[in-house]
């Protein structure tokens, strides 16, 4: 018997299942100012609900600090580690790393979504974490400039507001547009820049550009919604909303109401409100004893791309309103976790 089999079946014989009332449910992620993020809590508090656990969700925001999101994490799991479900959005790449060592040496639980370290797997012996939910952000990244592409009718200049550039999603995003305009010569990379995924810091880099590129510009390529709106209210105070098409992805409502008034070309959406509580669900699929154990899971089902949907002005008014609980009851089913898997992620 291997050594990592051996410990995998110690671990299953050492398992005992967690009392529903004993279940901790932690979100752990930047910030909520974002309306991204903020679905996301909106999501997990959704399950949390439905799952009779709403007194036992604890929302963690690290504000963009990765040590922070680690010293957070270490300080809840002084208490009832075991029963505690971490559902982590990284505040950058590297911090996956300590974070599911720190879950691993608790006994507490975890499940990662967007990107991990290159060559870092929870089937690679993790037995605490349970899943890697990834989101495509290359095809994210191709789908949107392929739809900016097309509103230019292929020809012109365009700007691109980077995410920031230590997380695999923006180099991701970024790396799809530089496909796309690989194919398609007649539009040009006039400038890009990092807003850092945030709006404020995204509408001075497009006044700059404006005043800098003027009708140059033919399109706007931002890597996430929020810088999208940035760029949008500076092309609102210059009279130039709905003249230059603008894209983003996440799918938030604002994003989807500027589609709606013709303002933004396209989004792309991975479900904020299915990211913040699927991982959730799962943890008390696990503890409760109403799912194996991660370890006995095949590969595919502990890392797996989610299904993505491009919002344009053709579907926006399908996602315009926060969807209801019913709309997941039945992913959250411990026999249907994997329905919006598109396939293994590594």
């Amino acid at each position: 018997m291997s050594l990592l089999l051996s410990m995998a079946c110690t671990h299953a014989d050492a398992f005992t299942a967690c009392a529903k009332s004993e279940i901790r449910l932690v979100n752990s992620m930047r910030e909520i100012a974002q309306p991204y993020h903020a679905n996301v809590d909106k999501g997990a508090r959704m399950f949390a609900r439905w799952a009779g656990l709403e007194r036992n969700y604890v929302l963690q925001l690290n504000q963009g600090d990765s040590a922070r999101q680690v010293s957070l994490m270490r300080g809840l799991l002084v208490t009832n580690a075991r029963c505690t479900i971490f559902n982590v959005e990284p505040n950058s790449d590297p911090v996956i790393k300590p974070m599911v060592d720190t879950a691993q040496h608790a006994g507490a639980w975890i499940v990662t979504h967007w990107a991990h370290g290159e060559g870092l797997h929870p089937f690679n012996g993790y037995q605490q974490w349970i899943a890697h939910v990834a989101v495509d952000s290359l095809e994210a990244g191709r789908a949107i400039s392929a739809a900016l592409v097309d509103a230019m009718d292929g020809q012109g200049g365009i700007v691109a507001l980077q995410g920031r550039l230590d997380t695999d999603p923006a180099r991701k995003r970024y790396a799809g547009l530089q496909q796309v305009l690989k194919d398609r010569p007649g539009v040009r990379l006039l400038d890009q820049q990092s807003a850092n995924w945030d709006r404020t810091a995204a509408f001075p880099v497009m006044q700059t550009w404006l005043a800098k590129y003027g009708a140059q510009i033919k399109g706007v390529w931002a890597a996430n919604d929020d810088m999208a709106l940035g760029a949008l209210e500076a092309l609102r105070a210059a009279g130039l909303a709905g003249r230059i098409p603008v894209v983003g992805v996440d799918g938030i409502p604002e994003a989807i109401a500027a589609i709606g008034k013709g303002e933004m070309q396209a989004t792309v959406s991975s479900d904020a409100f299915y990211q913040g509580s699927i991982g959730l669900a799962m943890g008390v699929c696990v503890l409760t004893g109403q799912a194996p154990l991660p370890q006995t899971w095949p590969k595919d089902k502990r890392e797996f791309y989610l299904k993505l949907q491009l919002i344009t002005k053709h579907n926006a008014g399908q996602y315009r309103a926060d969807p209801p609980a019913s709309t997941y009851i039945p992913e959250w089913d411990c026999a249907n976790l994997w329905k919006r898997s598109t396939g293994p992620a590594f």
